[in-house]
């Protein structure tokens, strides 16, 4: 069987690239394909001899090569992935969570796609987007906000009639389901991310003596990992810690970082930049815990860290249900406006410290979403 990977933008390694990193594993005669390839920050792991060469001369990669900024990217990415070229293939698997799943194959093809989330800004999250981006005032108001508005209205057309070109969907939680279900009509697979628990849960030794004058030196620091965007709600966890005197590392980078280095007040605050295998699991596991503040469809940050037998401290969505054993494991705040975060965070703070979260209790309820779970289950799914 000849099998094509295809991801949005392999420019990063987050967590949706986690999954691709996972087929690539299980399929490793398998080709990738993406709309943009950043080898400097992905190579290590997507190399660029696996990268199949009509990526390299989609627009999308082009615009990327000469400004390097994804934003630029957008507008050329959905006629992008329908270029591409799958005839020769028997099965494509693709992970998507913008414009991946509007690819063509045809009839004979299997195509498989894993939603990380329909593209939230052009459904649910679109009033969101806008005002974070400052497009429902000022000038923008009347001039970007109507463009943008009938842009979104083609798009979400478009989508739509893509998502029909799928044979199998497989959601990556409950909350993508539902999503699916309203703005696709299509029912899907439940089919939970793979997450490294036993990475997370093995005991690494302190491996960077440079760490030694650190602020993560004595073991009392929280945790906030995340790309840094602006739709993370980052800039509002940084507001209320320097209100605190609890430390805060930020782990970490993206074009986001100089704007909330400005909003830092305090020294107890500080941005850790990138760090993967063995140095993230350290930071991790020596930690007091997780600050999670911002909307996801799946959280696979929350159960690495509990795998590294920490708890959470969350905004209280309702996705969290599926992951986590409330009060045991987590703690949240309630109000979107984080009105009650301190008052929240000072209970969960003097819990954790009490010794509340039982290690025990959030490696078992981690261990639920192991990625030998997931790679037996996409096996079984293929075979359908």
């Amino acid at each position: 069987m000849k099998i094509a990977i295809l991801h949005e933008m392999l420019i990063k390694l987050g967590w949706a690239e986690k999954v691709v990193e996972n087929w690539t594993d299980i399929f490793p005669d398998a080709d990738i394909f993406t709309l943009i390839y950043d080898e400097k920050k992905v190579g290590k792991i997507f190399p660029k001899e696996k990268i199949n060469s009509q990526t390299f001369s989609l627009r999308s990669q082009k615009i990327y090569n000469l400004t390097w900024k994804q934003r630029f990217c957008l507008p050329f990415m959905s006629k992008s992935v329908e270029r591409l070229d799958f005839s020769n293939y028997d099965l494509v698997l693709c992970s998507s969570s913008w414009f991946a799943h509007w690819a063509i194959t045809k009839p004979e093809t299997k195509f498989i796609v894993y939603y990380h989330s329909p593209a939230r800004y052009i459904w649910d999250w679109t009033n969101e987007y806008k005002n974070d981006l400052w497009l429902n005032s000022g000038w923008k108001k009347y001039i970007l906000n109507p463009i943008i508005n009938n842009l979104f209205l083609k798009i979400r057309i478009w989508d739509y009639i893509a998502s029909n070109r799928v044979d199998i969907n497989l959601a990556n939680s409950k909350n993508t389901q539902s999503r699916i279900k309203k703005y696709y009509r299509k029912d899907s697979i439940l089919l939970y991310p793979p997450i490294e628990t036993t990475r997370f849960s093995s005991v690494i030794e302190n491996i960077n003596k440079n760490w030694d004058n650190k602020p993560f030196k004595n073991n009392n620091y929280y945790i906030i990992i995340s790309a840094l965007t602006e739709f993370k709600k980052i800039d509002i966890a940084i507001n209320w810690f320097n209100n605190l005197d609890e430390k805060l590392i930020i782990i970490w980078a993206w074009d986001y970082k100089e704007t909330l280095e400005k909003l830092v007040k305090k020294d107890n605050i500080y941005f850790a930049w990138t760090k993967y295998n063995d140095e993230l699991v350290y930071l991790v596991q020596n930690s007091l815990g997780l600050i999670f503040p911002w909307e996801e469809d799946f959280g696979i940050v929350p159960i690495e860290v509990m795998a590294a037998w920490k708890p959470v401290f969350a905004y209280n969505w309702w996705w969290l249900t599926e992951t986590v054993l409330s009060w045991i494991t987590w703690d949240f705040f309630d109000s979107k406006t984080w009105d009650d975060f301190i008052e929240k965070f000072n209970t969960f703070h003097k819990n954790n410290l009490d010794w509340k979260y039982e290690s025990i209790n959030c490696q078992k309820q981690a261990s639920l979403f192991s990625s030998k779970i997931f790679e037996k289950k996409i096996k079984e799914i293929i075979k359908q």
